[in-house]
């Protein structure tokens, strides 16, 4: 989905966001994975935040399920929260909020945190809001994740358009979606990076040294309290990414910068 005609800059990006947010809820398996866990914890009339609330679907299924007191729905595009205003604006203790969630004080103490900041790299959208936080919640939702990545052989797509020569020119680009994902099962050989709200990112040692293929395939889980959420298997709001092997290890690092973390990506040089 993209926006074809010229519009004035400010409009066209607020436009493009909510067509991101269009993306994300046609992931029904998301949604109920989240509701399945949501069930279980206990804060019925407390106090929770959704961080990026959108269009207000899962703000529904908050409303439902946790029953909370007051539920504060801190979204920073202004068209989402003009939305927000037209579903929630009726109901009694919601409270709209516009904003980003880093600048977001609220009036009273926080029980829950509800966020879906996990980019397809795990940490390349908006985790790194979250370390900084004027407010400290009890609980954050959900609360762990990490990237794993995968060595296949480009053979084993059967792309016949990503011969080995085309697949040569993405070298050092990340790129999601590129190849159809239900050719190849996905069997994680390394951890990447991990996160947990307690204990921020964590990266590991890669080296693919020993598997053999040409294609580095990523991929992100989430999970809150051990128990799995979502994988770019069952929740497609989160792809796969791939890249062209050139070595055998690599670091990912992140910028945070106006919201988002930018993503670099480099190949370490064998000694």
């Amino acid at each position: 989905m993209e926006i074809l005609n010229q519009l004035p800059e400010d409009h066209w990006l607020n436009l493009d966001g909510l067509l991101a947010f269009l993306a994300v809820y046609e992931d029904e398996g998301r949604l109920q994975a989240f509701q399945q866990v949501l069930k279980k914890l206990d804060l019925r009339e407390g106090v929770v935040v959704e961080a990026g609330a959108g269009l207000g679907r899962l703000s529904r299924v908050l409303l439902e399920v946790l029953k909370p007191r007051t539920l504060y729905l801190v979204e920073e595009n202004p068209l989402a929260v003009r939305h927000l205003h037209t579903l929630f604006g009726a109901t009694p203790g919601v409270r709209v909020v516009q904003g980003f969630i880093e600048s977001f004080q609220p009036a009273e103490p926080v029980d829950l945190l509800v966020q879906e900041f996990f980019g397809p790299l795990l940490y390349d959208e908006s985790l790194a809001a979250l370390e900084r936080l004027p407010f400290t919640p009890r609980e954050v939702f959900p609360n762990e994740g990490r990237l794993t990545v995968q060595v296949i052989p480009l053979s084993a797509f059967q792309d016949p358009v990503l011969t080995p020569e085309v697949w040569a020119l993405f070298q050092g680009a990340l790129v999601s979606d590129l190849f159809d994902d239900s050719v190849v099962p996905y069997t994680p050989q390394a951890t990447v990076l991990t996160w947990s709200w307690s204990g921020g990112l964590q990266h590991h040692e890669v080296d693919l040294s020993g598997l053999e293929g040409e294609v580095l395939r990523f991929g992100v889980e989430i999970r809150h309290n051990g128990i799995h959420l979502c994988d770019p298997v069952h929740c497609p709001n989160w792809p796969f990414v791939y890249t062209p092997r050139i070595g055998n290890r690599f670091r990912l690092s992140f910028t945070y910068h106006e919201g988002f973390s930018e993503t670099r990506f480099r190949w370490i040089k064998e000694p």
